[in-house]
């Protein structure tokens, strides 16, 4: 269960991987304050697009195996979140 493969919700072990990799590439940027180039060689920027690109990719995955009404149920909570991210965005940016 949860493996891809599996019959029952395939493809959750690999975004909890995906999630846990973005989480480290995110823990280095906030550990050098932003600066893209890491002590051990890492460009942190470079690893961060490609985590990120691994968690849309793993996730497109999983919700691929949803029925229609969790397909409509992601789609309407995903513009939900980013309508408010954007407005989030747009004060906090007002403010610097």
């Amino acid at each position: 269960m949860f493996a891809i493969g599996d019959r029952r919700w395939p493809g959750l072990s690999k975004l909890v991987e995906e999630c846990g990799e973005v989480i480290q590439v995110v823990g280095k940027l906030m550990a050098t304050h932003g600066e893209e180039s890491h002590f051990s060689g890492l460009n942190l920027a470079a690893m961060f697009v490609l985590e990120t690109a691994d968690v849309a990719a793993a996730v497109e995955f999983v919700v691929g195996f949803f029925d229609r009404a969790q397909r409509e149920l992601f789609t309407l909570r995903k513009q939900e979140k980013l309508r408010l991210f954007q407005k989030w965005h747009r004060e906090q940016a007002g403010h610097e």
